[in-house]
């Protein structure tokens, strides 16, 4: 059995653990999920006998689809939370994780369910009463305030087309039609009081700038330490799903490969210098995370020689440490509503092994582990850039003139080259091009434009 659902049992008896067989109704789901909702969260494990005896699914994904689309058209508020897969033996099992509601009470076929030790029940007039009590006293979350102004028209349609497509396509919100876009953003909590929120213009703005400062993430990246020249500065605005990929795709742009080379061949093996999951989940994390209310703040990504470092405004949630993100740990997250986007859209998969699953990779990689810190109301994640192996190069010694004339992230032309070393501009390209070949330079642009960068890659 695979040892994080092992880990898992030890919890059976406080009521956040649950065991159900494979033909256990997709009503009785439903109604377990909303008692966690309104309760502090737990986990639904079904293909194990209430004895945790291994029983295993016939069709998991058959079961996922049921329970996404049954779940999410009869529950209200609209919840988050995560169905997935997972091997026990040579059995499969499925998993569904349900954090703490951010919006209590929650109702499953319009009635109140909670937890009572390990028994789920139907709320009465005093428990729902409670309910309502708790959520009003909890102070209002930025994202889901009215943002006076803002309207469809402030809308990206393309933005909204697109999270319609992969919000259909996941089936993670049931398979009922959206007809439109007040629909969609009716559907997703994303209105009070038929008033677009701060969340929706975080999602969908067509220029996010133009309602709040902080709505962008900034990429900078050093020539070596933060005290030294600025190699690029990017500022990455717009809808925040599409921000987020912009903002991977500029990182990896930037960061390039580590260029490994086989031992049995000279030619390169490219190996992204940091692994794609854990940049997206950093950023990911960034965004559902961050505290959008703190003024002059906002995501910033710096690039250094050997490490990046993302950071987001706010804070852990109440009672975390560090330490617990190194662990399989629940998932509270700061802006529900956004995260519950993120996570319909695809971008945000099993809740609270994002940071496990960073590390494996990191790990997988050959770089050093993730570290996170969470001081002076800053979120950071430092990743470290994967080690090539230590590579000789049959360098002439125009190359290494070069090589110790210009350091890391110093750009420079063809000409540059022929006028320090004295050769013609062909012989200069044949020569660049073999430094290009062993990773220690790259080409941007094309033709009179084009420019050489020496990477960060040494040559011993």
């Amino acid at each position: 059995m695979n040892a994080d659902i092992k880990k898992l049992f030890q919890y059976r008896d406080d009521g956040s653990f649950v065991t159900k067989p494979p033909g256990v109704k997709v009503e009785t789901i439903g109604k377990l999920v909303c008692g966690m909702l309104n309760a502090r969260g737990g986990v639904v494990m079904i293909g194990f006998s209430e004895k945790a005896e291994l029983l295993g699914v016939p069709d998991v994904e058959k079961l996922i689809e049921e329970i996404n689309g049954y779940i999410s058209g009869r529950m209200s508020p609209l919840p988050f939370f995560s169905v997935s897969s997972h091997k026990a033996g040579d059995k499969a099992v499925v998993m569904v994780e349900v954090p703490e509601g951010a919006d209590k009470p929650y109702s499953f076929e319009r009635s109140i369910y909670v937890r009572v030790g390990k028994q789920t029940l139907k709320a009465n007039t005093d428990t729902t009463a409670s309910l309502v009590k708790e959520s009003a006293i909890k102070l209002a979350r930025w994202e889901s305030e009215p943002l006076p102004g803002f309207d469809l028209s402030d809308c990206d349609d393309l933005e909204l087309l697109q999270a319609k497509h992969e919000i259909m396509s996941s089936g993670r919100m049931g398979t009922r039609s959206l007809h439109g876009d007040s629909e969609l953003l009716q559907r997703l909590n994303l209105t009070q009081g038929g008033q677009l929120t701060n969340g929706a213009a975080v999602l969908f703005a067509r220029d996010p700038l133009s309602w709040s400062p902080n709505l962008a993430i900034r990429i900078v990246s050093f020539v070596s330490d933060k005290s030294s020249d600025i190699a690029n500065d990017t500022l990455i605005s717009g809808p925040a799903v599409r921000a987020f990929h912009d903002a991977c795709t500029r990182v990896q742009q930037l960061t390039g490969y580590s260029g490994r080379f086989d031992s049995d061949s000279v030619e390169r093996v490219d190996v992204p210098a940091y692994p794609a999951i854990a940049l997206r989940e950093g950023l990911v994390n960034a965004i559902v995370h961050r505290d959008y209310t703190l003024i002059g703040g906002r995501i910033q990504v710096e690039i250094y020689p050997d490490h990046l470092v993302i950071q987001n405004p706010g804070c852990l949630p109440r009672g975390w440490k560090v330490a617990d993100l190194k662990k399989r740990h629940g998932s509270v997250p700061f802006n529900p509503d956004i995260a519950r986007v993120f996570h319909l859209r695809g971008l945000m998969e099993q809740l609270g092994i994002g940071t496990q699953k960073m590390i494996g990779e990191c790990k997988r990689i050959g770089s050093a582990a993730p570290k996170w810190s969470d001081t002076n109301g800053m979120v950071t994640l430092t990743l470290f850039a994967s080690s090539a192996p230590e590579q000789s190069f049959d360098l002439n010694s125009r190359q290494q003139i070069l090589l110790k004339k210009y350091g890391p992230g110093t750009s420079f032309k063809t000409s540059d080259y022929a006028e320090l070393t004295g050769v013609v501009d062909r012989q200069a390209r044949r020569e660049l091009n073999e430094l290009i070949d062993y990773g220690l330079v790259e080409r941007s642009g094309r033709g009179p434009a084009t420019i050489y960068i020496r990477t960060k890659r040494a040559a011993s």
